[in-house]
């Protein structure tokens, strides 16, 4: 049965600060040729959040069963033990954790203190005592700490949104800090970055995996990289109401799209533009650019047979001049067509002229679909010669749910690959680098592949 269910009404960009005050992320309309302001931009702008502890309480070998989880001090000492419990709701982020610091403040002694995460069971303020105490976990930092506010680096232990505790335990001399009764209550640091996901291939009424890799979206405070084939199997209106817009639609107004073959299946594209209206760029030519953060971004159309892609046409001529207008630091840029793949009939020499203009500009990154499978390669040139200072970096990502295309052989340059899962992409755009993480859907979906790490701009 083709139709899989009621079309879903794209739903308002909204997050919530921790104070209650309200951020509107609102769209802003970016035609080919012009550069705009993206919502991440405002997070660029707010690059910290800071919650408090909800919960804490402190525990002493000398008392076991004693509670202590409402005083106004948090006791650490080596000998007899005793040590404190933390806990934050980590919620509402702008954006992907790209460091998280733990503050508190000591208002007496000096101690050499650990950092550790806890284990097991949830506790209670009201009854954690020594004998009820979670089991201490991996040492996440250490520091000697002195009167005033002092920091720990626990970037480790805080990645995303959810329940976060910790254990304080001295492990040389004693000291006292402020708990969540007083106003210099623990409190949880975290730098912001803008996140990127990404997959290409998408929508299909034949199969399931679009609806599993949205539910990989859902929550996150990201701009979502559609990276073309969205809607099969030939882009038509019909086609994107009942097998693109009831899965990754609801995430339509966070979404800047790039154009595919199956897109420009229909004469020129017209319901894909229709569909996106001006975050896709001007009808017809589907090439823009955006910020995210202190990122440029740049979305172009690899249907060369309709919108050329050769040095001088009015695609590449604008690209250039794109490239001279935005000398960010980061350049990224993602269409639908890769120039390398290992994939059968999937590697597209027409896009070697953007190539080739991106690199001149020191580009870093490039986001490609096509091949229904995921491929990462090391930086390279536009002909494929390695090159670990300049070199731009592609990746691969067909793996949005519509179906599975065999990888191939190994090819130059190529790191890593699979052809089994479905999923995205996540991209954390720092201010001079970046990391990512190919996340899998959540019930496998064949497979079960991972791939991480970070880069740096050039």
């Amino acid at each position: 049965m083709r139709y899989k269910g009621q079309p879903s009404t794209a739903t308002s960009a909204r997050f919530d600060w921790v104070d209650g005050r309200t951020l509107v992320v609102a769209a802003f309309a970016i035609g080919a040729g012009v550069s705009g302001l993206w919502p991440a931009q405002a997070a660029a702008a707010l690059p910290q959040q800071v919650f408090t502890s909800v919960a804490d309480g402190s525990v002493t070998a000398e008392t076991p069963r004693g509670e202590h989880g409402r005083a106004r001090v948090l006791r650490l000492r080596a000998a007899p033990a005793g040590r404190a419990y933390l806990r934050f709701r980590v919620g509402n982020l702008r954006g992907g954790v790209a460091s998280a610091a733990l503050r508190v403040f000591v208002t007496s002694g000096r101690a050499a203190v650990q950092v550790r995460e806890v284990t097991g069971r949830r506790w209670n303020e009201r009854t954690l005592s020594f004998r009820t105490a979670p089991r201490l976990g991996p040492v996440v930092a250490r520091g000697t700490v002195l009167p005033g506010w002092r920091s720990f680096d626990v970037g480790s232990a805080v990645a995303r949104p959810g329940v976060v505790q910790l254990a304080l335990v001295a492990t040389r001399g004693s000291v006292s800090i402020a708990s969540r009764e007083t106003q210099s209550k623990p409190r949880l640091k975290l730098g912001i970055a803008p996140l990127l996901l990404a997959a290409g291939d998408i929508g299909s009424c034949n199969s399931g995996g679009d609806e599993a890799t949205a539910a990989l979206l859902e929550g996150v405070p990201a701009t979502i990289a559609a990276l073309g084939d969205l809607a099969y199997p030939r882009g038509t209106a019909e086609d994107f109401a009942d097998c693109y817009d009831p899965s990754w639609g609801v995430f339509r107004d966070h979404t800047r799209p790039a154009a595919g073959n199956h897109d420009f299946a229909t004469p020129w594209a017209a319901p894909y533009f229709a569909y996106w209206g001006t975050l896709a760029g001007l009808a017809g030519a589907g090439y823009y650019s955006y910020e995210l953060g202190s990122w440029h971004v740049v979305v172009l159309n690899s249907n060369c047979r309709f919108v050329p892609c050769r040095t001088g046409s009015p695609q590449e001529t604008w690209l250039r001049t794109d490239l001279a207008q935005h000398r960010a630091k980061c350049t990224l840029a993602y269409f639908h067509h890769p120039l390398f793949s290992s994939t059968r009939g999937t590697a597209t020499p027409a896009v070697q002229p953007l190539w080739q203009d991106l690199y001149a500009a020191g580009a870093d990154v490039v986001l490609n679909g096509h091949a229904h499978n995921y491929q990462r390669f090391a930086p390279q040139t536009p002909l494929g010669a390695a090159d670990p200072k300049r070199g731009i970096r592609e990746f691969v990502v067909g793996t949005g749910g519509n179906s599975h295309h065999l990888v191939g052989p190994p090819i130059a340059n190529q790191e890593n690959m699979d052809d089994t899962t479905f999923g995205v992409l996540r991209l954390m755009l720092l201010d001079t680098g970046y990391t990512w993480e190919f996340e899998p859907q959540a019930n496998g979906g064949g497979g079960f592949f991972t791939d991480s790490g970070t880069g740096g701009c050039h």
